[in-house]
């Protein structure tokens, strides 16, 4: 049996979120690829505007909150797609993993600034990043 791309999209979710958690890393290596470079004359002045913005403390509440909505969004759809695709393998495990998850969003919607988030990190990887990760082995060997 063949793994697709929508078998892997918990795990691909997982690893995108994992590297939200590290939010000054975020900041700092913000399109740098293209900034350093591929130099693109176009969008290399709008990128360069908006990676001030992000370090700009006078406006790094709205870009917070953005994260955090982030964050959330994906922590919500990972837990969703956990729960359908992973509950007739370990559902004891399944349930942990949601429950986790919900404490996991009530953290996250809680935190003042990047380092109460950047604290969350180990929490997510351990309590839903490599459970998900042990029940999509799963999947793919039963």
């Amino acid at each position: 049996m063949g793994v697709t791309l929508n078998d892997l999209t918990p795990i691909g979710l997982c690893i995108a979120t994992e590297d939200l958690f590290d939010a000054k890393r975020f900041v700092q290596n913000f399109c740098d690829n293209l900034l350093l470079r591929a130099r693109d004359q176009q969008l290399e002045p709008l990128i360069t505007s908006l990676k001030r913005e992000l370090t700009n403390p006078a406006v790094q509440k709205k870009f917070f909150d953005g994260y955090k909505a982030i964050l959330l969004d994906n922590i919500d759809k990972i837990l969703s797609l956990v729960a359908g695709r992973y509950s007739r393998i370990n559902l004891k495990s399944v349930e942990s993993i949601v429950k986790e998850g919900r404490d996991l969003m009530r953290k996250i919607l809680l935190a003042n600034n990047f380092l109460e988030i950047s604290e969350l990190h180990p929490t997510f990887k351990s309590k839903i990043f490599l459970p998900t990760y042990q029940l999509f082995l799963a999947s793919i060997k039963g």
